[in-house]
C-alpha cells in the first residue's frame, strides 16, 4: 500500500502485489481519506481471496 502527494492537494493512492503490480488505485483530496480509501481497498481484497474458501470450509 503506498501513498504519495501529487500537485498540492491531491493524494494517490495505490494497493500492489509483492511484485510492484498495482491492483487498485485512486485518488482523494486529503491524505487521511486516501489512507482510508487504500486500507479500505486492501482489506476488501483480502476478504475476496481465494484461500478464505478453504480455511473456512
Amino acid at each position: 500500500m503506498t501513498l504519495a502527494q501529487r500537485r498540492r492537494r491531491k493524494w494517490n493512492w495505490s494497493v500492489c502485489t509483492v511484485q510492484g503490480a498495482v491492483v487498485m488505485q485512486g485518488r482523494e483530496s486529503s491524505r487521511a481519506a486516501a489512507k482510508y480509501r487504500a486500507e479500505r481497498a486492501l482489506f476488501m481484497l483480502l476478504l475476496t481471496a481465494p484461500y478464505r474458501s478453504r480455511l473456512s470450509a
